[in-house]
């Protein structure tokens, strides 16, 4: 099945006509297709569905459905709350997989692309993100404004990465002058124009020969046609490339004179020789391979004994290990929460966290991040009443290096009773006594129900483990997990190395203040010379930069000075703080430090002289 989502520049812009010609043009060429409206405000006596399904002259391969729909004609969010209800992405994703088969489905949004749909503010774009459709197709008015208007609503879209092309509808005769000057105004802006309709209340068919010359997107519309799998990714790429967000695969070479702040090798142990030689060991007694999923032959003893050590470490009665954190958070968050249960989860929290939690059904609402209080708001205008709550939170962030108050965290749920999700990732080995984390350190961990932590960063190995309260918990995952039951188990090498790093770990831990020391220092150091980095003590120090360009441009000119930082850019992180974010290691000195603050500082003269010459 072939997914299509129609938005637009504005409301009342004819997105529900480029619906119409859109499916008869699918189901001229013999396709089942669906037309479904997301979400409908305003109550008409005629849905927008079967207003497109009558406009494509109802061909019986054509049918129309609404997902739902409110009275008020305003925005999706306000319209719901005016009924006393909630829009959730979960449960729109949840019905669209109800619906039957088909080979074309073409949704259509209510308003513009940016139009606020769910209670949190997201927008069409962000449910674009979560459907991740073949094509979003952004309809513009064909008249003056329509090259800002499209410029506007596509970087909406180019900044999650969506592949998207604009449809310019002419509602009356346009100018050729300003037909003209809107296509070259787009070709100039890197816009992708995919199709334009001359007659919208005709509904004509993109084979009628109303439509433009340049209007046929062969590529989206034919759907026999041999090239729409690579155009279609051609057009994503195109979109990253537009926003300067495409990513690039390098070969990093081993270099002694290298310093490294990218990898999260936090304590340098991926080097250790004790670890090497942990390795060694096991390749000639267990093989260099589990060979067989764990259900099978591959969970051996040494995997039973790294899990009986992460417990005792952590102080938890049962675990289980994955082969990487993303399998581990998408397993635990895809099938814990079910329908019906509310998650409520801290805004930043990681993408396979996110990702799990779409498939579970489960309604979640984001907290504002870091901000308990707005958690406890949340808490007390959703009482259980019945239903599971989850709190999912990680304890360091990944891309900003900072942490809740997770004492705070303990008492809401000592008030709230709910069920608490955290992954120590970041954490492990920099905080805690024995080097077991955040959660360790505060004392809290008696509260934590699902504890999820990876063996790739710290423990210098590969694949990650989550710890339980409740045996059940453990049990059910075994049983139905597919990251589980159907993936081969870690490596007897993977295993090893992590067990050697957490014997290394718990040596290395007296050594703590030393590190904190470090990060606080570089951290005011780097603000003292006017770059915007956050207070905090944690192995990521965030520099945020705000545009992907200067990210991109900072990290290419360390690279040169052999240093290797991380440029983030969305979707990665939220649009407009783009940063450098700098891993440190135990091993990170004075020297270094100089060396990092010497490149940055040259990197930003050379751009501010460059940009006077420009000017």
């Amino acid at each position: 099945m072939r997914t299509v989502l129609v938005t637009g520049s504005d409301t009342g812009v004819g997105k529900t006509h480029v619906v119409a010609a859109l499916a008869r043009q699918f189901a001229a060429d013999g396709e089942r297709v669906q037309i479904v409206k997301a979400i409908e405000t305003g109550g008409p006596a005629e849905g927008d569905a079967a207003c497109a399904r009558r406009l494509a002259d109802a061909h019986d391969n054509i049918e129309a459905f609404t997902l739902a729909s409110f009275t008020a004609p305003l925005a999706p969010s306000t319209a719901a709350r005016a009924e006393g209800k909630e829009i959730s992405f979960a449960d729109l994703l949840a019905r669209l997989r109800t619906l039957p088969p088909c080979d074309w489905r073409i949704l259509e949004g209510a308003g513009g692309i940016a139009t606020p749909v769910d209670a949190e503010g997201r927008d069409w774009a962000d449910f674009a993100a979560a459907l991740a459709p073949d094509a979003v197709v952004i309809v513009v008015p064909d008249r003056l404004g329509a090259i800002n208007q499209s410029r506007l609503a596509f970087a909406r879209a180019a900044v999650l990465g969506l592949p998207a092309g604009v449809w310019l509808n002419e509602f009356f005769s346009t100018d050729p002058a300003v037909a003209a000057s809107n296509r070259a105004g787009l070709a100039t802006a890197s816009v992708p124009l995919w199709s334009s309709l001359i007659d919208v209340g005709g509904v004509p068919s993109p084979r009628s020969g109303q439509m433009r010359g340049e209007g046929t997107p062969l590529t989206l519309l034919e759907s026999a046609s041999s090239n729409f799998f690579p155009a279609r990714l051609q057009r994503d790429l195109a979109a990253r490339d537009t926003a300067s967000l495409r990513r690039e695969l390098r070969v990093i070479a081993p270099d002694a004179r290298v310093l490294n702040l990218a990898d999260n090798d936090y304590l340098a142990l991926a080097h250790d020789p004790a670890l090497a030689a942990a390795v060694a060991r096991a390749a000639t007694e267990h093989g260099t391979s589990a060979a067989a999923s764990p259900l099978i032959t591959g969970w051996q003893p040494p995997h039973d004994r790294l899990t009986a050590g992460l417990c005792t470490w952590h102080g938890f009665p049962c675990g289980m290990l994955w082969s990487s954190g993303y399998a581990a958070n998408c397993a635990v968050l895809g099938l814990l929460p079910r329908k019906g249960d509310l998650v409520l989860a801290d805004r930043l929290i990681h993408h396979s966290m996110i990702a799990g939690l779409l498939r579970s059904g489960a309604r979640l609402q984001r907290y504002e991040h870091l901000q308990l209080d707005h958690l406890e708001e949340l808490l007390e205008n959703n009482p259980a009443s019945g239903r599971t709550v989850f709190v999912v939170t990680e304890t360091v962030f990944s891309m900003d290096g900072d942490y809740p108050d997770l004492a705070q965290l303990a008492a809401l749920k000592r008030r709230h009773g709910f069920q608490l999700i955290a992954d120590e990732a970041h954490a492990l080995g920099w905080y805690g006594a024995e080097g077991a984390g955040l959660v360790r350190a505060t004392g809290m961990g008696e509260a934590v129900d699902v504890l999820v932590g990876t063996l790739g960063k710290t423990l210098a190995s590969g694949g990650a483990y989550t710890l339980f309260r409740d045996a059940t918990v453990r049990d059910y995952l075994v049983n139905f997990a597919g990251e589980f039951v159907y993936s081969t188990a870690l490596s007897p090498l993977n295993v090893a190395a992590a067990s050697a790093a957490l014997t290394r770990v718990r040596e290395l831990a007296p050594q703590q203040p030393a590190w904190h020391a470090a990060s606080r220092s570089l951290r005011a150091r780097l603000r003292a010379d006017g770059w915007d980095a956050s207070d905090g003590d944690s192995p990521i120090v965030p520099v945020r930069l705000g545009g992907a360009d200067d990210a991109m441009s900072l990290a290419a000119g360390l690279r040169e000075r052999q240093i290797l930082t991380g440029a983030v850019r969305p979707p990665t992180v939220p649009a407009g703080t783009s940063r450098l974010r700098l891993s440190l290691k135990r091993t990170f000195a004075e020297t270094d430090a100089q060396r990092l603050l010497a490149a940055m500082n040259a990197w930003r003269a050379a751009r501010f002289q460059s940009e006077k010459e420009g000017a």
